[in-house]
């Protein structure tokens, strides 16, 4: 049993490839170990492994949702989850993740096109959210989630929230913005415009932070 546990170690922290008994396996990123998650794995419990990974999830932590994504799919230390397992993998993919987005792309492939939209309208949601009462780290990922290479494109919400990054000083924004308006009509810049120009004054009336709405994706440890 104790090989196992290794065996898990090595796969979440070293990129070891393990889990192959498992249909579409999907190998781990290589981040640096935590030391929390490697102790747990290596007494053999996997839920405070879980747990840990879930909490690194929460803070933003990007190879932290890419490993949560792991559990979840595989059902270590969790319940097997697809449904969570692809809304985390989708955030961290989202984010720039290497192999959060080559692990999607195996995701996806083994879900229907409903969860896999449900799983992207929930991680946009809590994005929103976020980027809403003040986290700009959540408007370029938005933008991207709306990007060919993760949903079916719409270049007006793409340019809409790569426009309010850079507005918001994120400056290696700017590219993905010109990349978008490139190949986009002058109507529908302008359509992107005033979605932009909307989306500020509204974010300056509200005073009053409503309920956080992760519901999918910061589910509590003990769900």
């Amino acid at each position: 049993m104790r090989l196992f546990h290794v065996a898990l170690l090595a796969a979440f922290t070293l990129g070891a490839g393990s889990f192959t008994q498992f249909p579409g396996a999907i190998a781990a990123e290589k981040p640096e170990p935590v030391p929390q998650v490697a102790d747990a794995l290596l007494r053999g419990d996997l839920r405070e492994a879980f747990e840990t990974t879930l909490g690194l999830a929460y803070a933003n932590d990007i190879d932290a949702q890419h490993n949560l994504s792991l559990f979840y799919w595989h059902g270590v230390g969790s319940s097997q989850k697809f449904d969570e397992a692809v809304a985390w993998s989708t955030m961290a993919a989202i984010r720039g993740h290497k192999k959060a987005i080559n692990a999607r792309k195996i995701m996806v492939q083994a879900i229907d096109a409903r969860a896999e939209k449900a799983a992207m309208d929930s991680v946009r949601k809590c994005l929103e959210y976020d980027a809403k009462w003040g986290d700009n780290s959540a408007l370029l990922p938005l933008s991207t989630s709306y990007l060919k290479e993760f949903a079916p494109p719409d270049d007006v919400k793409a340019y809409f929230w790569s426009s309010l990054a850079v507005s918001m000083g994120k400056i290696e924004a700017r590219r993905q913005r010109d990349l978008i308006m490139a190949n986009m009509k002058q109507p529908d810049i302008v359509k992107g415009q005033k979605l932009a120009n909307e989306w500020l004054e509204e974010w300056r009336k509200n005073s009053k932070k409503p309920s956080d709405p992760c519901d999918l994706i910061k589910t509590p440890a003990t769900r």
